[in-house]
């Protein structure tokens, strides 16, 4: 069974050890599965972790290194660099973003510039605390090297985590993907410290596996059964890629290629099938090939080839938890309605789901399966699945899973600090806006603090508002990624798309802010105690 809850806080010492007060865990849906199919599931991970014994290995002996969290100090990495199709430019957009996980003077790796007024903000403005930032030299390594392998080349940096580690006694990797950078920094720590390290993630090799669309799509048909997914075909050429392409376009309305490792929407190609049915194979390889490497793809096989759903009722997106096995079963934190944009699905922000009461029972309960069966593997931490209930009605559509994201994202990032900063209904009814790919005017942070001032969320003095996940676009003119929390949801979107305007509106254009908001919602802007 599972049903909606109202937003209980887990009661962490009784659940799951999970100490980080930084990182609070909300259980908003209820889910369970039978003795029988947890049995099932664990056969299921006994095979997997037997045909790849390397699965659920960290694989660094003679360290004191495992998956999990302490209640000290911790490094935190916002890095996508190791993710397929990543830019350079695109992964210091991102790198601010987990600093909203930090507790009090953890220290924070960055390869692009500090923002002192944005560090400045998270501290006044919502309470967080200070975060040692260290930005990373760049010169000696190549675009898209790691941020952990950096700091591992940098002795001023290792060297001042070392001092940390040994000071408290213990620390915890809290990465954005838990790759083998992020694992090989902890195993160094714990190596010359000589104390115990968590990595918040799972193993590498899991965390890859995860990740990896074509692996999750055997997983999904393997645990749920083949109609829980569209159709789908894994290709390993480029002959292989235009037929199958062919074969499924006689079929639908529309045919995704995808690229496996990368990250949402990223390595997606949505295609019409009115155009490819005409082309002969040798063409339409041709062009499908030309087009991915359009995308910064590398002609790296496997590629995903599925059916794109095109009549769909909603997009649920399914944040859960999971802890170590020993402290209890994978927790489903929420269901939330993911907005996406364009032929590809970019994905541009999310609102808590409405969806019908007949689908919170089965995304539950198949969310649950699927978090299992990882927990069982050796799974721990962040992990989200992201589906389509397609069809015309809701009495024939069907639920369909398409990708797992086993990191912190869009949605789990400002989830989870909607958790910290708030109780009540606030807590459940937030709007998340991230915008990429705009082309608005550049502003600099503290500019933008001072024109949203009046609809800013406050720790100290205002309960509901906008929170600022990033400075990095808004002083680009190229992105735009907030929170906005309000005691119910319609009352979020307002101030959501009331920033986004304002932000987006020219330096010299007016905009009265006591217009767009309700009476009651401006207050006459506050002195700004950190602007020097």
């Amino acid at each position: 069974m599972a049903g909606s809850n109202t937003g209980k806080e887990c009661s962490l010492l009784e659940r799951i050890q999970v100490s980080r007060q930084a990182i609070p865990i909300v259980e908003r849906v209820t889910a369970s599965i039978s003795k029988s199919e947890c049995k099932r599931l664990a056969r299921i991970a006994e095979r997997l972790s037997s045909d790849e014994p390397a699965l659920s290995s960290a694989n660094f002996p003679g360290t004191q290194v495992e998956a999990g969290l302490f209640d000290g100090p911790a490094v935190l990495i916002g890095d996508n660099r190791e993710i397929a199709l990543a830019s350079e430019r695109d992964a210091k957009l991102f790198e601010y973003r987990i600093s909203h996980l930090a507790a009090n003077e953890d220290i924070l790796l960055l390869g692009g510039d500090r923002n002192a007024a944005f560090e400045r903000y998270r501290q006044i403005f919502l309470g967080l605390g200070t975060i040692d930032s260290i930005v990373l030299p760049t010169d000696r390594f190549a675009d898209l090297t790691p941020l952990a392998t950096r700091c591992l080349s940098d002795t001023t940096t290792f060297n001042k985590i070392l001092a940390r580690t040994r000071e408290a006694g213990k620390l915890t990797i809290v990465p954005h993907i838990g790759t083998e950078s992020a694992w090989m920094l902890a195993a160094a720590v714990a190596e010359h410290s000589r104390k115990p390290v968590r990595v918040a993630a799972p193993p590498p090799r899991l965390t890859r596996r995860v990740n990896d669309k074509v692996w999750f799509s055997h997983r999904v048909d393997e645990v749920l059964g083949p109609r829980a997914k569209p159709p789908f075909h894994a290709v390993f050429g480029p002959t292989a890629l235009a037929a199958t392409v062919h074969h499924l376009a006689l079929r639908s309305e529309r045919v995704v290629i995808k690229v496996p490792d990368s990250s949402g929407s990223a390595g997606n190609l949505s295609l019409s099938c009115s155009t490819i049915k005409s082309l002969s194979t040798e063409l339409l390889g041709t062009r499908l090939v030309q087009m991915l490497n359009e995308m910064g793809w590398k002609d790296v096989y496997p590629l995903l080839v599925e059916i794109w759903d095109t009549h769909v009722l909603a997009n649920p997106s399914v944040q859960v938890w999971i802890p170590d096995r020993r402290d209890g079963p994978p927790i489903v934190e929420g269901i939330f309605e993911q907005r996406v944009a364009g032929p590809n699905g970019e994905f541009i922000g999310s609102v808590p789901a409405t969806i019908a009461d007949r689908w919170v029972t089965p995304i539950g309960s198949e969310t649950l399966k699927l978090a299992t069966l990882f927990q069982h593997l050796g799974y721990f931490g962040r992990c989200s699945f992201d589906a389509v209930i397609a069809g015309s009605h809701n009495s024939s559509a069907a639920l369909h899973w398409l990708e797992c994201n086993g990191r912190w994202g869009g949605v789990s990032v400002p989830m989870t600090l909607a958790n910290r900063l708030t109780t009540g209904q606030c807590r459940d009814n937030f709007v998340v806006v991230q915008r990429d790919h705009m082309n608005f005017q550049p502003r600099q942070f503290l500019t933008a603090l001072r024109i949203l001032e009046p609809m800013l969320y406050r720790v100290t003095k205002r309960s509901e508002g906008v929170v600022l996940l990033s400075p990095f676009g808004i002083e680009r003119g190229t992105a735009i990624h907030l929170l906005a929390l309000a005691e119910n949801t319609d009352r979020a979107k307002h101030f959501a798309e009331c920033a986004t305007q304002v932000l987006t509106r020219k330096l010299n254009d007016s905009f009265d802010l006591s217009a767009e908001l309700s009476v009651g919602d401006v207050e006459k802007p506050a002195e700004m105690s950190f602007v020097h």
